[in-house]
């Protein structure tokens, strides 16, 4: 064995120096970091009990991570949208070092430079700003990491909780630092990713209704925040080019690398990473399969049904090529939700029905899903429950005591499930789905309730028992697995093909929601290829559900005053497909295209079809469809006392006492609001400009007077009668005041004066005359009375 070379005595005693006597910066970190509790990991931890600090160990500096902020508890309301498990976006952040703080600085994906030259990257990257998220002081360090305070960090309000606040006017809040505090039990860091939770109060000045009536002290919020570090998955992950019909969603950035023939507009389908064990078998199993689990907080029979329902979704990865890679289970006690190696299907609280929702933790840079994260609320299959029993009444001698009810509801939640789910798979909502029945499970449903021969209410078809033929191809198109680019590129147009051949489309949200929209195939909550004959059916069964309306359709030892609240929802059964029936009035059809596809052209709706829309519509307003049974209204008692009416219920002008006319105020007001809405005309407008057999304005405002407003100036007007009329008059001469171009809000101020010469008897007429009279000398929207409150309708 050969000796080593001996080191000089000088060096060997410097040396001896610099292990026995520390620098100084190591020597401020010893102190900094004395009693405190290490957690080790991708970012290593420190507890500092004595101080309540949360301490961390810098030494990624310059290299990206995922960074994201979350809500493990949830402030209760829909209406604030704060819930429990709700995800920020996740974004793509570095550390950055500059003297005595270190930077946490955001990535901006939004504009890139794709391109193997690191000048072009770098004049990118400078051309467009980032975001700095926080400045963290440095405690110690020495040399290659930092020793630095996280805790302003985390206590700070990084989920925007005062902001959302604000904008709703619940109030002026901000984070007291004194009542917040990180929480040390949660407090952990893997090899991959880093988690810090805090327990952050918002002290606030003038709490809204909504923060008052989920907060037990409605001036000191408090919710926990959770921040967690994340690392980057590998770059292997393959990026599949997005089209617009394909259903899917994107993440999309701007790529000034693009050669000047092409666009700088950048799109790449949302997915998770499925790979086959043997990529070249028509059918194989996953590397490793998707699993998704039920949150153990819901209760049966609901849990059973999350996860049938979501089960559903092997069926189209088996259509793609995938055995047993979609699966369902049951989360393991003691799992945290939010965790990232779980998919999750979350049962969340809220003190109102509300919307549910899926979305994940995505990689901004490729569009891979990390985590799908499904967020269920747990009132609204009470909603489905309430609509069932208000059709059948199911709590008299004849009844099922609400067996068939639970069902539906239960056939809902399945539903819902493999819809939210869907949405944490990539997929996007399709309202076009309807027009083929059980297409999608990504449209929003209406239940599809029936007539039987025997003149009962049939359940039994309400909703989708399995996933639909248009989400398999959506599937299909995300996660088929192909042998190279060449035939990737032919299968994905292929499965584009089959759809456009089956008759599938896909429309989504930008042309279903709001007043505004136009699109005449695709709506939210409607059933059936032609919108107008269900709308026919379902006021036939609306008619049948009435006549036989009674406290039969609420359990015994309820009080007889929530009979009112399973009445709304069955007297407004058709308010989504009149909604339908309204966008067909100067409605046009047409499909997302590229040039060179065969339907890229948009068409108007028939003339006839429209006018038998408008005509409907108001037949709709007529007093025997709005008028309640007699026997029905001495069984309407008022709220019990301690009760009150919710939103849930009618708006009344007879204080506790039920208003008959109450239901038909608002059925009027939503019908016509929706038909005098100002951008429905000017397109109705627009089209008898371009074709002269089209309905015109002229004629849609004639039609709308003589049914609804004329009637109430008749010796025969009746209670109904009148207050549709004053409903009609109202939404009328708002047409005249609004936005709406000067043809549209002139033709509705011709229409109010014309209407002073036809009302000429009845006990309304004059008041009507005097009414219209004083709007068109001073026409001001402030001298309008207020609409009312109409209960909601949306999510059920």
């Amino acid at each position: 064995m050969n000796n080593p070379t001996k080191a000089p005595l000088g060096l060997l005693v410097v040396l001896a120096i610099s292990v026995l006597l520390p620098s100084a910066a190591l020597a401020d970190r010893a102190t900094e970091l004395k009693g405190a509790v290490a957690i080790d990991g991708f970012l290593p931890l420190w507890w500092d009990a004595d101080q309540g600090r949360v301490l961390a160990d810098i030494s990624r500096f310059e290299q990206d991570m995922l960074y994201l902020v979350s809500l493990p508890t949830g402030v209760g309301s829909n209406d604030i949208g704060l819930d429990r498990g709700q995800l920020s976006e996740t974004r793509v952040v570095y550390f950055r070092r500059s003297g005595p703080k270190v930077l946490l600085v955001q990535r901006n994906l939004g504009f890139r430079a794709t391109s193997d030259n690191p000048d072009e990257r770098r004049a990118v990257r400078e051309a467009f700003a980032e975001s700095v998220l926080a400045g963290l002081k440095v405690l110690a360090s020495d040399g290659e990491s930092a020793l630095v305070d996280m805790t302003p960090l985390l206590i700070g309000d990084a989920y925007g909780v005062a902001l959302r606040l604000a904008e709703l006017e619940e109030g002026t809040f901000a984070v007291d630092a004194n009542r917040s505090a990180a929480d040390p039990a949660m407090l952990k860091s893997f090899p991959q990713n880093t988690l810090m939770e805090s327990w952050v109060t918002l002290a606030g000045t003038k709490p809204g209704a909504q923060v008052s009536s989920v907060v037990p002290s409605a001036d000191s919020l408090t919710v926990k925040t959770r921040h967690e570090f994340i690392q980057l998955p590998d770059n292997q992950f393959p990026l599949r080019t997005y089209h617009p019909r394909s259903g899917l969603w994107s993440v999309s950035y701007r790529d000034y690398a693009a050669g000047l023939d092409e666009s700088v507009a950048k799109h790449l389908i949302v997915r998770h990473r499925l790979e086959k064990k043997d990529p070249l078998a028509a059918v194989s199993e996953a590397v490793e399969p998707l699993v998704y689990y039920v949150d153990r907080g819901a209760p049966e029979p609901v849990r059973s049904a999350l996860v049938e329902g979501a089960s559903w979704w092997n069926q189209a990865f088996e259509a793609a090529g995938f055995r047993n890679a979609f699966q369902v289970k049951i989360l393991p006690e003691g799992a945290d939700p939010l965790d990232i190696r779980y998919n999750v299907i979350q049962w969340v609280h809220r003190s109102t029905r509300g919307w549910s929702y899926g979305w994940g933790i995505i990689d901004p840079r490729t569009g891979e899903i990390l985590k799908g994260h499904v967020s269920l609320g747990s009132l609204r299959v009470r909603q489905d429950m309430l609509i069932a029993q208000g059709l059948t009444a199911p709590f008299g001698a004849d009844g099922d005591g609400g067996a068939a009810a639970q069902e539906m509801a239960l056939a809902r939640l399945r539903q819902l499930s493999a819809h939210e789910v869907g949405h944490t798979l990539g997929l996007a909502h399709n309202f076009a789905a309807s027009a083929k029945a059980d297409a999608s499970v990504m449209d929003y449903p209406h239940p599809n309730v029936s007539l039987a021969a025997d003149g009962s209410i049939d359940l039994a078809g309400a909703y989708d028992r399995d996933i639909g033929e248009w989400d398999k191809l959506a599937i299909n198109y995300g996660y088929r697995v192909y042998a190279n680019d060449e035939a990737e590129k032919a299968g994905l147009a292929a499965t584009l093909n089959e759809a456009q051949e089956a008759g599938l489309r896909f429309i989504s949200d930008p042309e279903v929601r709001g007043p505004t929209t136009a699109h005449a195939g695709a709506h939210l909550w409607d059933n059936g290829a032609d919108v107008l004959e269900r709308f026919n059916q379902l006021r036939d069964v609306r008619r049948t559900a009435l006549s036989r309306f009674s406290p039969d359709v609420i359990r015994p030892g309820r009080p007889l005053a929530t009979l009112e609240e399973a009445l709304v929802p069955t007297y407004l059964l058709h308010r989504f497909q009149a909604e339908a029936v309204t966008k067909l009035i100067g409605g046009v059809d047409y499909s997302y295209a590229l040039r060179g596809d065969a339907d890229a052209t948009i068409t108007v709706v028939p003339a006839s079809q429209q006018r038998e829309a408008l005509a409907e519509l108001l037949s709709a307003l007529a007093p025997t469809e709005l008028t309640l049974p007699a026997e029905l209204l001495p069984s309407l008692l008022p709220p019990s006392y301690g009760d009150v009416r919710s939103r849930e219920y009618f708006t009344h002008r007879t204080a506790n006492q039920f208003d008959q006319a109450a239901p038909a105020r608002a059925l009027a007001q939503l019908i016509t609001q929706m038909v005098l809405e100002p951008g429905r005309l000017q397109r109705v407008q627009q089209q008898a400009n371009l074709d002269s057999g089209q309905l015109s304005v002229e004629d849609l405002l004639n039609q709308y007077v003589e049914a609804l407003i004329i009637p109430a100036g008749t010796r025969d007007a009746n209670l109904i009668t009148t207050e549709v009329a004053w409903v009609a008059l109202r939404e009328l001469q708002r047409l005249a005041v609004s936005d709406a171009p000067d043809p549209i809000a002139m033709a509705s101020r011709n229409r109010l004066s014309g209407l002073t010469r036809q009302l000429r008897r009845g006990p309304q007429a004059e008041q009507m005359r005097e009414e219209i009279r004083r709007f068109l000398e001073e026409p001001e929207e402030e001298s309008l009375p207020a609409r009312i409150t109409i209960p909601p309708g949306s999510p059920i």
